[in-house]
């Protein structure tokens, strides 16, 4: 076996430390960002804006076709048991085609720039000066792209190092802006094409000098046949993502609300974003992947059920929390994050949140099918994510409620049924019900006595008392099992008895 030890506990528990730390720095700079910015930018500005960011964002998986997933699904198996200079030549080719897809895409986009501006519904004034974003296309996606790699290799520590530089640079840039005097869209523009250009050199570098350290000595290859099969099946998945990613979804707002109101969803989407970052399965998944992987390719299919079974349950919880939150001070905290720019929306963000629970519980039934592999299968449902863009403009009838009533069915359907089949397949997934109710059954608890106290004490007293009623209520209840408890203490090892107090002895 080559690189025995590249996927052990030990190197996990360590990853999970780089992990967080990364994550933490870059939530904080990159939070710190999105609230300044929106009191710094006129409404238009803003909407165009993120509008550009949106159309990078949906660039993500109409550039992979389905290259991304076969990185993650092979590049551990490779670094583990890989064959003398295979994983240096996976990593090359698979490199190497990338950035041709998008160096394509980009001048595809340039050539065509000024009617797509004008489809988006920009100004005459910014359908000029955002041609600059098309680099962004090039730049954010190869850096994430060698980002990925890294990670698929337990490299955390100089992955997370990049992912944080990305946000700390913007945030530095815009501060040197506002100091000047000398804040414009075009400008905000060039801080982000040299940030993001300086993290792509710096994920390379890291790449490169990680491969040459790894030295294979077994006789594991993958054929080009075996990739491009995998690569294709999830090359359908990933176009038809794309119409529905949220990137698109922020597009179809801007053609049928205007840029300003796509202004105010962008806004809420990044407040979502915020939140399903630091969900379990999204916060943990280029940690985990791997070594779900490494217990597959070991027969261990059973682990791989019950790490799904516990992510499942771990993120609908914390989803039931927030919109416990939202229901009780959505309004207020609205308005605080926006400074007032956005009011009586909390309605809105907390359909929203119903949503992302759906599209959370999805991007992880995806990793789970993609490990199996059941990669034909999963093109086949991303047909149904045809629904969401279709949802959006039914729903544009009836402004931003009705785009966030239309997202949150489509997503759901979708994600049930995927794993309504899903647990069928793999002979049942041991999904904790009972768990998962009374995480919910405590967060609708607690959002009825927020709504009943919320008059005498106000919406930020009620919120305190919620919040501060949630951990010993989550102690009362117990959410975890004692399967839960077995993996959990697999992994994390000593750490885990802190857990312990949320768990069920049987």
């Amino acid at each position: 076996m080559n690189n025995p030890d590249l996927y052990s506990g030990k190197r996990f528990r360590q990853a999970i430390q780089h992990f967080l730390l990364g994550r933490t720095a870059q939530g904080i700079a990159a939070l710190i960002f999105t609230l300044w910015l929106v009191r710094l930018l006129i409404p238009a500005d803003y909407g165009t804006y993120m509008v550009l960011w949106g159309m990078v964002e949906m660039m993500v998986p109409l550039s992979s076709l389905g290259m991304l997933e076969a990185v993650r699904r092979f590049l551990p198996e490779l670094a583990a048991r890989g064959a003398p200079e295979a994983l240096l030549r996976f990593v090359r080719w698979m490199t190497l085609v990338r950035l041709a897809i998008m160096v394509a895409w980009a001048m595809l986009i340039a050539a065509f720039w000024l009617d797509i501006a004008v489809w988006m519904g920009f100004s005459a004034l910014h359908q000029d000066t955002t041609i600059l974003a098309v680099g962004l296309i090039v730049t954010v996606i190869g850096y994430r792209y060698a980002s990925e790699m890294l990670e698929c290799l337990l490299e955390q520590r100089w992955s997370q190092l990049v992912h944080a530089f990305m946000p700390l640079g913007r945030l530095a840039g815009l501060v040197v802006l506002v100091v000047v005097d000398n804040l414009t869209l075009e400008r905000l523009l060039w801080v982000d094409l040299i940030v993001s250009l300086i993290c792509f050199l710096l994920a390379e570098f890291f790449l490169i000098r990680k491969l040459h350290n790894l030295s294979g000595t077994g006789d594991f290859r993958i054929g080009v046949r075996e990739v491009a099969s995998f690569s294709g099946h999830m090359a359908g998945f990933n176009l038809l993502n794309a119409i529905s990613s949220a990137g698109a979804l922020r597009i179809l707002v801007a053609r049928t609300l205007g840029v300003e109101l796509a202004g105010i969803f962008a806004f809420l989407q990044q407040l979502l974003m915020f939140i399903g970052r630091y969900l379990p399965a999204n916060l943990l998944s280029n940690i985990i992947r791997p070594m779900l992987i490494s217990r597959y390719v070991a027969g261990d299919v059973n682990v791989v059920k019950q790490g799904m079974a516990l992510l499942w349950k771990s993120n609908l919880i914390i989803i039931a929390v927030y919109m416990a939150m939202i229901g009780v001070a959505g309004d207020e905290l609205i308005v605080l994050a926006s400074n007032g720019q956005f009011s009586d929306i909390g309605m809105i963000m907390l359909i929203m949140l119903l949503g992302l629970g759906a599209t959370s519980q999805r991007q992880l039934v995806t990793m789970i099918m993609q490990i199996f592999p059941y990669t034909r299968q999963l093109s086949y449902f991303s047909i149904l994510t045809i629904l969401t863009p279709v949802a959006v403009i039914v729903g544009s009838d009836w402004g931003l409620l009705g785009v966030a009533s239309g997202i949150a069915l489509s997503v759901w359907l979708t994600s049930a049924l995927t794993l309504f089949w899903l647990n069928r397949q793999v002979g049942r997934i041991n999904l904790d019900w009972f768990g998962f109710l009374c995480g919910l059954g405590l967060a609708i608890l607690l959002a009825t006595v927020g709504w009943v106290i919320k008059d005498e004490f106000g919406s930020w007293g009620a919120l305190s008392i919620m919040l501060l009623a949630y951990g010993p209520g989550l102690v009362l209840v117990k959410p975890l099992n004692s399967l839960d408890m077995a993996l959990l203490s697999r992994g994390l090892r000593q750490h885990a008895r802190f857990l312990t107090f949320f768990a069920r002895k049987k």
